[in-house]
């Protein structure tokens, strides 16, 4: 069985190629994740030929530049900016040639970090904002939808929990046959997902699936590829899921007593007022799936939208 492809920077996994030949391995990372998935690693500054140990580097800007962010040795000040655009473009190719789903990056890496990454003034170091690294830039320019997290948002659970959904639902995606049918259905399995996430958003992916044609599926994959991963950044709120939930209730009403809806009920009052977690009605509405054989929520990767083993759900 093939696995979702995620590239990630290679000192997360435990690789001597830090600056200082170390590393800043992640244990769930190495311990839980990897058999789920097929890790690729990258490390821009070894494949700009570095080499480990090497000497520090970090980002600046001319004063007369402010947005132009460039990248050079710390000490000896050597520009390395052309150097790394050469590299990336490299290594685009053959990250473009794996099918990536997913990037972990390194937090506040001059390289990889996606935010907050020093950066200071070229002629006077006390000057200092906070940017993106140029590999990461390079990373969400040329990787748009491709779900994008770092290692400090992955200790968050709910952040971690999205970006895992978000990485299966791009490697389902992926595999998806161009046709019509194929995509109806992919849209039809993801939804009470996206509803969780924004019903508007729903809605409007659910019209580009409709609107697809034979003759012109690839553009509307592309369409809704870019907007289903937006859809996905949106915070899934109590509000919207207990939404959702109200909607799934909807499937059952005419199989259950009025003791039994008055008790789901409550349990949704629960959930809404924080007594419950979002698994513990997850569970309940597939086993009333499984117990009357609703076919059409039997297939919603609502109830497991990636192996139950990574036990993430059990945290939002």
């Amino acid at each position: 069985m093939t696995k979702p492809n995620i590239a990630i920077s290679s000192c997360l996994l435990g690789n001597l190629v830090r600056y200082d030949k170390n590393h800043c391995q992640d244990k769930w990372i190495i311990q839980e994740l990897s058999k789920f998935v097929n890790f690729v690693p990258v490390c821009p500054e070894m494949e700009m030929g570095l080499g480990a140990p090497r000497e520090e580097i970090h980002l600046y800007f001319n004063k007369e530049d402010k947005e132009n962010i460039k990248l050079r040795k710390k000490f000896e000040g050597t520009d390395l900016t052309g150097l790394a655009l050469e590299t990336y473009s490299r290594m685009n190719a053959t990250l473009s040639n794996k099918s990536i789903d997913g990037f972990i990056l390194t937090k506040k890496s001059p390289s990889c970090g996606l935010d907050n990454v020093k950066t200071i003034q070229l002629d006077d170091s006390k000057v200092v904002t906070r940017s993106t690294g140029l590999f990461a830039k390079n990373v969400l320019s040329n990787f748009p939808s491709v779900p994008t997290i770092d290692s400090g948002r992955m200790i968050n659970k709910v952040l971690r929990e999205n970006f895992i959904k978000s990485v299966y639902a791009h490697y389902r995606l992926r595999n998806t046959e161009r046709t019509p049918a194929e995509f109806q259905q992919f849209h039809q399995k993801y939804k009470y997902i996206l509803m969780d996430h924004s019903p508007k958003e729903l809605k409007r992916l659910g019209q580009i699936v409709a609107n697809a044609k034979k003759n012109d599926i690839e553009e509307s994959f592309q369409e809704y590829r870019t907007l289903l991963f937006k859809t996905f950044n949106k915070e899934a709120t109590t509000g919207r899921r207990f939404n959702t939930l109200q909607h799934l209730m909807g499937y059952f009403k005419k199989y259950l007593t009025a003791k039994e809806k008055s008790e789901i009920v409550s349990l949704l009052e629960d959930f809404k007022n924080g007594i419950i977690n979002h698994i513990v009605l997850l569970k309940f509405f597939d086993l009333l799936t499984k117990k009357y054989e609703l076919s059409y929520l039997n297939g919603q990767y609502y109830f497991m939208p990636y192996p139950k083993e990574l036990k993430l759900a059990k945290e939002v």
